[in-house]
């Protein structure tokens, strides 16, 4: 029996563990989402499955996986941030239409209209980022560490208005912006 060797790039052939099925494959011609990448993947790889059978044994390997095996140190789960994806556009909402309480004053506040100003007075990281892989939220607050986190949060529970925003890909290839209750 021969051996066949087939190495999946986890951008080229999107990878389930390293992408979301919905992200959209930049540097496609025909920008597909990851998960469609996926599937041609498994459908190609069938296809030469049962070509080569019974004489042919394939083993495959994701990009991810082999460089977990290259380097077990670096979790492969640790990519570079992208500075688009910690901003997001203003959202406004209507609370209440109609109130016919004629002792109470209707108030109107505006905060996204802050994000402009906070735009250009407030600090922002400059220069080239330095990246630390080993420190604690509590580290970062100690240190007085200033830039961007990438961390995973899990959202408060029993919130009126949800506050942390998440980005779908819709069926026209737009990202629509979700806010998520638990």
């Amino acid at each position: 029996m021969r051996n066949v060797y087939e190495f999946f790039g986890c951008y080229w052939h999107g990878c389930t563990k390293c992408y979301s099925p919905e992200e959209i494959c930049k540097k496609d011609r025909n920008k597909k989402t990851m998960k469609e990448l996926y599937d041609q993947t498994k459908e190609r790889l069938k296809t030469i499955e049962d070509y080569l059978k019974p004489n042919v044994k394939i083993h495959t390997i994701w990009e991810c996986e082999f460089d977990q095996q290259k380097y077990p140190e670096v979790d492969p789960h640790l990519k570079p941030i992208d500075k688009r994806d910690a901003f997001y556009g203003g959202r406004t909402e209507t609370i209440q239409l109609y109130n016919n309480l004629s002792d109470l004053k209707g108030r109107y506040v505006d905060f996204c209209s802050l994000y402009p100003s906070v735009n250009k007075y407030c600090k922002y990281p400059i220069g080239h980022p330095i990246t630390y892989t080993d420190i604690s939220v509590d580290d970062y607050i100690k240190n007085n560490y200033f830039g961007i986190m990438k961390c995973k949060i899990l959202p408060p529970k029993g919130l009126y208005h949800p506050v942390l925003p998440y980005k779908q890909l819709t069926s026209d290839n737009t990202h629509k912006l979700l806010f998520w209750i638990m």
